[in-house]
This record gives C-alpha cells, sequence and structure tokens, in this order.
C-alpha cells in the first residue's frame, strides 16, 4: 500500500475526494466519494499535513478502530460557540458589574468562528439551524439568526468589518430581553398587554447593555437598535420605514425573524423552513425589505438544507445539500417505503425519477436524526 502525501492539486471544489484521506497522526478525516464544498475546506486538510493510502478502496481500520477528527466537523464547533455564548451571556445578564475584560472582543471572536464555519460549509451549517434543537432557545436563537445573517449579507457583496458587526449584532440583538425570552418559551399563549410593551422596549435595552460592557461599534450598535424597524413603518422603536433605516438591520431583521417561526413554542408548533419563508415572502415590501427576503428565499430554495422530503418511491428523506437545480437537492433517506428507519442515511439522486422528490412532509415521529451522518462526518 503506498502512502502519498496530499496535495492541493488533488482537491478541488464541488469534486468528489477519489481517495479515504488522514491526517498526519493516521486520524481518519475525510471519506472517499464526499464533497468538498469550500476552498476553506481544502485548506483545511492540507494544513493538517494529510495523506492518502492510492490504493484504498474502502474504510480503512487504524490500531483496530476507525478514527473521528471532530475537528473536521462543523457540528463539534456549533456546540462550543453555544457554549461560549452561554458564558458571555450570564455575564453579560446576570454579571454586568463583575470584572471581565473584552466582552466586546469575545463576541467578535465567536462572530469571526462563525465566519468560518459558514465559509467551511455553509449547507451543513444551515441544516443545523433546522435540525439541531436540542438547547436552550434564549442560546440558541441568536447563534441561528447570525448563521442566516451571513448568508444574507454575503450575498449582496457585504464582507470584512461590516460582516462581522452584522453577525455580532444577530449575537447580542435581543439581549434585552434575555430573561422574557426563556419565560416566553415554555407559555402556553400568546404575549400578554405587559410583555408586548417589554418585547418593544428590548432593542433600546439591548443597545444599551452594549453599551454598559464596552462595546464601541457604531454599526453593531445601531443594527441592534433598528432590526426591528419595518418597511411600513409599523416597527420600533422609532417607526422608522424604507430607507430611513439601515441595510444591514434589515438583513438582522429577517434573519431573526424566519428563525423564531421556526422555534417551537407551547401553543404552536415551530413552522418548517418552506412555511417560514412563505410567510417572510408575504411580507415582502410591507413589513420585510423586498430585496432581501427575494434572495433569501431564491438562495435557500424549495427545499433548503434540514428539510423532510417524501420521494416518488415513496421514501422519506433529509435534504443534506443544495443544488443548481432546486428541485433536486441531494438528500439522504432515513425512512424505507415500507416504514422502517434505515441504520444509516442513504444518499438519493432526487435527478432520477425513482428517487424524485414529491414534496415536503413532516419529521417522523421518534426519529432521532444524526446530523454527522447526514452530511458525511461520520465515517463509521
Amino acid at each position: 500500500m503506498e502512502i502519498k502525501r496530499l496535495k492541493e492539486s488533488d482537491l478541488a471544489v464541488n469534486e468528489p475526494v477519489e481517495w479515504n484521506i488522514y491526517d498526519a497522526k493516521g486520524r481518519f478525516l475525510v471519506r472517499k466519494g464526499m464533497l468538498l464544498r469550500s476552498t476553506r475546506q481544502i485548506h483545511k486538510i492540507l494544513q493538517l499535513k494529510s495523506f492518502i493510502k492510492v490504493d484504498a478502496d474502502a474504510l480503512t481500520e487504524i490500531d483496530g478502530e476507525i478514527h473521528i477528527n471532530n475537528a473536521m466537523s462543523p457540528f463539534h464547533h456549533i456546540d462550543v460557540m453555544l457554549e461560549k455564548l452561554s458564558r458571555v451571556y450570564r455575564h453579560i445578564i446576570y454579571r454586568p458589574a463583575a470584572p471581565e475584560k473584552n466582552i466586546p472582543e469575545k463576541l467578535r471572536n465567536i462572530s469571526k468562528r462563525i465566519i468560518s464555519l459558514c465559509e467551511y460549509d455553509l449547507d451543513a451549517t444551515i441544516g443545523s439551524i433546522h435540525l439541531g434543537k436540542s438547547y436552550d432557545y434564549t442560546i440558541l436563537h441568536p447563534l441561528h439568526c447570525a448563521i442566516i445573517a451571513y448568508n444574507l449579507a454575503t450575498k449582496v457583496g457585504i464582507t470584512d468589518h461590516r460582516l462581522n458587526s452584522i453577525i455580532c449584532a444577530a449575537l447580542t440583538a435581543n439581549l434585552g430581553m434575555f430573561e422574557l425570552q426563556k419565560k416566553l418559551v415554555d407559555q402556553p399563549g400568546p404575549l400578554n398587554t405587559q410583555q408586548l410593551a417589554d418585547v418593544k422596549k428590548h432593542t433600546m435595552r439591548s443597545s444599551i447593555l452594549l453599551k454598559r460592557i464596552g462595546t464601541f461599534d457604531k454599526l453593531w450598535l445601531e443594527i441592534v437598535l433598528q432590526h426591528h424597524e419595518k418597511q411600513d413603518g409599523s416597527g420600533y422603536p422609532r417607526g422608522l420605514s424604507g430607507d430611513e433605516f439601515i441595510p444591514e438591520a434589515r438583513i438582522v431583521g429577517i434573519a431573526d425573524r424566519y428563525t423564531a417561526m421556526m422555534a417551537p413554542r407551547l401553543y404552536r408548533d415551530g413552522f418548517s423552513p418552506a412555511e417560514a419563508l412563505r410567510r417572510i415572502f408575504e411580507d415582502c415590501g410591507k413589513e420585510v425589505d423586498e430585496e432581501l427576503s427575494g434572495i433569501l428565499i431564491k438562495d435557500m430554495g424549495v427545499f433548503p438544507p434540514g428539510s423532510y422530503v417524501q420521494l416518488a418511491n415513496n421514501e422519506i428523506a433529509i435534504v443534506a445539500r443544495r443544488s443548481e437545480n432546486t428541485m433536486q437537492p441531494i438528500v439522504k433517506s432515513i425512512v424505507a417505503a415500507d416504514g422502517h428507519y434505515f441504520h444509516k442515511p442513504f444518499a438519493r439522486l432526487t435527478i432520477e425519477d425513482k428517487y424524485r422528490i414529491v414534496g415536503l412532509t413532516k419529521p417522523p415521529g421518534s426519529y432521532q436524526h444524526n446530523l454527522l451522518q447526514i452530511w458525511d462526518y461520520n465515517l463509521t
């Protein structure tokens, strides 16, 4: 068996990997046939001084077991960021006077990690929004909002410092109603009059909290203040309309709206990605920016990553990756036509007639999804 150091010319974006790839310590990194979705993924693999066993056609065991390098999994990084966010939020909300240096810088570092994560594998990261619900909503929602904000901002050409400020604003926009949000998640009905009044004050309160911890980025603060303004002037706190409020705030506002709709409440189920996009479409030009809404709807496609779909052969599948044809994404089948669960998800090419998507469907009642398997990061 020949061992060969991997070269940049061996890898290409959106092309299947021809070999199993290992890092310098012999740990499995990438399975043969996996698609690499960005140059950042390729550079990360090369930085690990990776090699290939050129005649290895199947998964090879190392020292009697298969090793998985979690550093290559975006979901590992998401878990790390959720923990970091939780600690930062607790300090801002519950220990505002305690000595803690550089909280804004910590938030900027988390923002940079989110940007890197989205550049690394955006489909998997977006899919985690639609499927990854096992965390406290007050921590999960801002991260999800930041991911959608990244997707929108980059689609309109925003980069560098402005992009970082947008992500930081998405992470902190709702700090002013942190405690209220925790109550609302478990509240059996809609907001009462006092709660509604408190919600309308949260953008101001968030801005005050950020200034108190030493945030001096004017764009970051203004986005937080304006992210609930609406195109028709019915928003708050200033009732701005049209071009009176900044486009960065509109981006965070749409991201906040989209991700909030998918969160379940005691009195209602969370909306599916498709239903949330439909409701945003209905508000185009009224409450939300028409151009940005159109970009989000077009980019996410008819079947966004993480959606449950029914195939022509009666299998139920999860959308893993978008394709140029929005009606033909790459999916992973999880339930067979006879109703039994597959041991592991099977990739299906929806361009084939028997695997054609016939529509959206609800998640199977007892199914426990494995994000690593759906996005090919689980090498077992």
